[in-house]
C-alpha cells in the first residue's frame, strides 16, 4: 500500500530515542522528509538517531534542537521547519514521562512539570503547526500518550491525569478542524521494547542474578502475546494513522499494547 508520505514534511518531538525515533523510522521508510527533534543535552542522541534511521531507510531526516518545555522553542521549530522544508504536513507530539507516584507522593512543581511536558507542550505545538497546515488544505496530527487512556496505571497519577487530557484536545481539535482536512489522532503505547526499556530490565536482572533476557521472557509471560511490543510495530501504525491512506480515522485512541488492557 501507498501511504502518499513520500516529501511530506512531519514534525516529530522527542524523537531522537525510543518510541519517537521508531516513529520516525517508519515516516522516513515511507518517504516523508522527518524532523527529529530533542533538547539541547540530549543532542548526542540526536546524531545517533540521524544515523541508525538513513541506515534503515535511505532517507536522512532533518534535525532541529528544541526543548518542549519551552513553548518559544516549539514555536521556533516548527517556524523553521516550515520555512526550511515548505510547510508542514504532519506533527508528532511526544514528550518524556513525568515523575511516578501516587497523589501523596507529588508536589505542586511536579503538576507543573507533568503539564509542561504531557499537555501543554502539545497545545503549544499544534498552535503553531495548524496555520500551515490549514494553508495546504490538510494535515495530520498524531498525539502519542500511554495505555493509561484506556485504564489508569497504578503509582502514576500525574501521566493518568494529563494523558487523558490529550485524548480530550484531540477529538476536540478533531470536530473543530475536520472541515480542513486535518486529522487527529492519539495513541496509547504499552509495554514497548525501547533501549531504555532494556536498560533498566538489564539491571533489574543484574540485582536477581540473571539475564536481561530471562527476566524480560518472565516479565512478559502473562502478557497476551507472551513479549513486549516493538518500536517498529507502533511506528507503522503511527504511519499509516499520519498518512493520506487514512483518509477518516479521526478523533480516535489506539492502543499499541497486545491486548494487556482489557478496559473499553
Amino acid at each position: 500500500m501507498d501511504l502518499g508520505l513520500k516529501d511530506k514534511v512531519i514534525v516529530c518531538l522527542s524523537s531522537a530515542a525510543g518510541i519517537g525515533r521508531g516513529i520516525a523510522t517508519e515516516l522516513a521508510r515511507e518517504g516523508a522528509k522527518v524532523v527529529i527533534t530533542t533538547a539541547e543535552p540530549f543532542k548526542k542522541d540526536l546524531d545517533e538517531a540521524v544515523e541508525y534511521i538513513e541506515k534503515e531507510t535511505g532517507n536522512r531526516p532533518y534535525t532541529y534542537i528544541s526543548d518542549i518545555k519551552d513553548p518559544d522553542s516549539i514555536v521556533k521549530l516548527i517556524d523553521d521547519a516550515a520555512k526550511d522544508l515548505g510547510g508542514v504536513y504532519g506533527l508528532v507530539n511526544l514528550c518524556p514521562g513525568p515523575k511516578a507516584g501516587g497523589f501523596d507522593a507529588v508536589n505542586e512543581a511536579d503538576w507543573a512539570d507533568g503539564y509542561e511536558k504531557c499537555l501543554h507542550s502539545y497545545i503549544v505545538a499544534i498552535r503553531a503547526a495548524l496555520p500551515y497546515m490549514k494553508a495546504a488544505g490538510e494535515g495530520r496530527i498524531l498525539n502519542s500518550t500511554s495505555s493509561s487512556i484506556k485504564q489508569a496505571l497504578d503509582n502514576l497519577i500525574i501521566s493518568n491525569t494529563f494523558r487523558m487530557g490529550v485524548v480530550g484536545l484531540s477529538k476536540s481539535l478533531a470536530r473543530e478542524f475536520g472541515k480542513d482536512n486535518i486529522l487527529v489522532n492519539t495513541i496509547g503505547p504499552g509495554r514497548i521494547y525501547t533501549d531504555r526499556i532494556k536498560y533498566l530490565n538489564t539491571m533489574r536482572a543484574q540485582k536477581e542474578g540473571i539475564t536481561e533476557e530471562e527476566y524480560t521472557k518472565r516479565d512478559s509471560a502473562d502478557f497476551p502475546q507472551r513479549r513486549y511490543q516493538t518500536v517498529d510495530e507502533i511506528g507503522r501504525l503511527a504511519a499509516f494513522l499520519m498518512s493520506e491512506a487514512n483518509g477518516s480515522l479521526t478523533g480516535q485512541s489506539f492502543l499499541c499494547d497486545g491486548a494487556m488492557t482489557t478496559a473499553y
